[in-house]
């Protein structure tokens, strides 16, 4: 909106050549001025195209087009949050802001003036500045212990060791990883069947009063196979006989459950209610050997594709929670939630003070999930698959015909993933898997410490296809992941669990035995780097440097807290791509590197916008994604790799 204060300057009498042009210094009542009287009262165009380059945590540089007037315009003035803050007018068109604080948004604008005063302002341009350290986030690995018959899940116990089963072997052992002394404490023996695929022995829990009068002991594994894809899973509690070392006096709290060659799942964790969790997969039902399989994701008569909860004692002689959600002839059932394909990965933890649960999900050919586990909700498989975006839409997955996900959604009242990855607008039907658009996430663990600065309130998941442990950041709620997926430890393994110790500064690894993986390039390994190993990764305190705070920043459009703004793949070769799903209204990605130079901004006009980085030197790098009025919505870690 143009300003105008030209009454204030006048040009009177344009003198003729060789005279001195003067004007009255009192005009006399009644009498008529003979001067003809010039005002500009035209002010000038707003300068157009305000943007901000080489921003570091205290300075930004500033640019814009130049404006136009119908006289000339003689400068600018810069304000900062509505202060002017040159002393003396700008006749360029660029200005280098000094002064200010890491991590703060400020509001710029530009205002061109001509030689009357009139002046006109820019639009509106929010900076947000770096913070004041970048990251250099450095670990040392060591492995604890090798050759192990694919370990399975890992916990770090009460006692300082790695509590681990081993998938294969049908044991339960620790390692003490200061010496990798290992002690098996438990030998399934036949008591276990695993006849192929994905049986064997699989979850684990500690009681968190092992060690103080309650020492319990949970697992699930296979124990009968009566075909070639049909299994029957049991749940048992042991007790941990300290002085011998050994899991003694075996409780069964559920069996029968239903199980298969493909999609046991088989993860437990206790909550904070001291009650047991348990995921069981859909069987793989509707695909490859089970193509046949009914899907009971949706069938609350089953426990299949369903997360359970259970008692950790016997409760009135019985192991079901009365409060269960779900119930039966009038009594209540072990279900927990419904409608989930695969859940590898089940954990709780504590966001800023409430206790959540969380759990990671195979997609078909995408849409591999992140999810929050809520009391009685419903997380759509086989109907939806990542979020309700219809991209399954005409397609088959599961043994369903989906039409519609979006009516879908609405119809079973779905909860939707925290993340998909990735959700693809063309998801294929088969072909080689490692190809896909996913990660394969299994074992997770909740990163609550703040011995590594800016990773308190995260999720670590480790990734089987990628190779990698990814960590995902919580809000303040733990409702949105709102950054940091970089992708940590490529290539060292193909990761089936992970778990943290008690510290914060240590995380261990459990390496499958066998099974295709991406390598530190992306290409394929078909045997993986430390098969069957647990490594230790240690975080170097000499090292704690953070490059995005710890305090997630605020999300300034609904986009950012219904389905994500995904960055991948990170790290990055040649390229990453930026998903905004859904795409609404207008957004921009920068690449800024820690001098705080803007390498390169590009507006996010498609679902997915690929941005190259060939050209640009290995490192980390930040990426940046603001909306429309230039609020930052997303603000991510990428690593290039060249």
């Amino acid at each position: 909106m143009k300003e105008s204060s030209g009454s204030d300057h006048l040009s009177v009498g344009w003198s003729k050549p060789g005279q001195t042009n003067t004007a009255p210094s009192e005009v006399i009542p009644g009498t008529q001025l003979s001067t003809t009287l010039n005002v500009d009262a035209q002010a000038p165009t707003a300068p157009s195209n305000l943007s901000a380059a080489y921003i570091t945590s205290t300075t930004c540089i500033l640019n814009w087009t130049a404006a136009t007037d119908n006289i000339g315009v003689v400068g600018y003035d810069v304000y900062r949050n509505g202060v002017k803050i040159n002393a003396t007018t700008l006749t360029g068109t660029a200005y280098a802001v000094n002064g200010l604080i890491s991590n703060t948004n400020y509001t710029f604008s530009v205002r061109a003036k001509d030689a009357a005063a009139n002046e006109t302002a820019s639009q509106n341009l929010v900076v947000t500045s770096l913070p004041a350290v970048a990251a250099n986030e450095s670990f040392t690995m060591r492995t604890i212990i090798v050759r192990q018959r694919m370990p399975h899940d890992i916990v770090y116990g009460p006692d300082q060791q790695i509590w681990y089963t081993e998938r294969f072997g049908g044991t339960v052992s620790r390692v003490d990883p200061n010496t990798g002394v290992k002690q098996v404490l438990l030998s399934l023996g036949t008591a276990m069947v695993r006849a192929g695929g994905q049986d064997g022995l699989l979850g684990l829990a500690l009681h968190p009063q092992l060690l103080n009068g309650k020492p319990f002991v949970y697992i699930m594994y296979t124990y009968e196979s009566t075909s070639a894809t049909v299994r029957k899973m049991r749940i048992q509690r042991y007790e941990f006989d300290a002085q011998n070392n050994r899991l003694v006096n075996p409780v069964t709290i559920q069996e029968n459950i239903p199980g298969s060659n493909d999609h046991n799942s088989g993860r437990l964790a206790i909550g904070p209610d001291l009650r047991l969790y348990v995921t069981v997969g859909d069987m793989g039902a509707g695909q490859f050997d089970n193509v046949s399989r009914a899907n009971n994701a949706q069938n609350l008569n089953s426990l299949e594709g369903k997360v359970l909860r259970y008692e950790t004692e016997l409760v009135n002689g019985t192991w079901i929670p009365a409060n269960n959600p779900f119930q039966s002839g009038g009594l209540p059932t072990a279900i927990y939630t419904l409608g989930h394909r695969n859940a590898q990965g089940l954990v709780w933890g504590q966001v800023n003070g409430s206790p959540l649960l969380f759990s990671s999900e195979h997609g078909p050919f995408s849409d591999d999930e992140i999810n929050r586990i809520e009391l009685g909700r419903n997380y759509d498989w086989p109907q939806v698959a990542g979020f309700c975006d219809g991209n399954y839409n005409g397609r088959t997955i599961g043994g369903f015909a989906v039409i519609n996900e979006q009516a879908n959604c609405a119809a079973l009242q779905a909860r939707e993933p925290l993340r998909s990855i990735f959700p693809s607008n063309n998801p294929p039907t088969g072909g080689d898997n490692m190809q896909w658009p996913s990660m394969a996430p299994s074992g997770m663990d909740f990163y609550g410490a703040s011995a590594i600065p800016g990773w308190q309130h995260s999720l670590l998941v480790a990734m089987l296809k990628s190779g990698t442990l990814t960590r995902y950041q919580l809000n303040a709620d733990g409702s949105v992941i709102v950054s940091d997926t970089i992708n940590y430890f490529r290539g060292m393994g193909r990761f089936r669990d992970v778990a943290v110790s008690a510290d914060g500064l240590k995380i261990y690894l459990a390496c499958d035995s066998s099974g295709s993986t991406s390598g530190p390039t992306g290409n394929v390994v078909t045997t993986p780097a430390n098969p069957g190993s647990i490594l230790e990764f240690t975080f170097q305190s000499s090292a704690q440097r953070n490059l995005i705070t710890q305090t997630a920043p605020k999300l300034s459009h609904p986009i950012a807290s219904t389905n994500s703004i995904d960055v991948y793949p990170n790290p990055a070769r040649g390229f990453f791509n930026v998903k905004m799903n859904p795409v609404i209204g207008t957004y921009t990605a920068e690449l800024i590197d820690f001098s705080g130079r803007l390498l390169s901004r590009q507006v996010l006009n498609n679902q997915v916008t690929t941005i190259q980085t060939k050209g640009i030197p290995s490192g980390t790098y930040i990426v940046k994604v603001n909306d429309a009025q230039g609020k930052m919505v997303k603000i991510e870690k990428l690593i290039i790799q060249q």
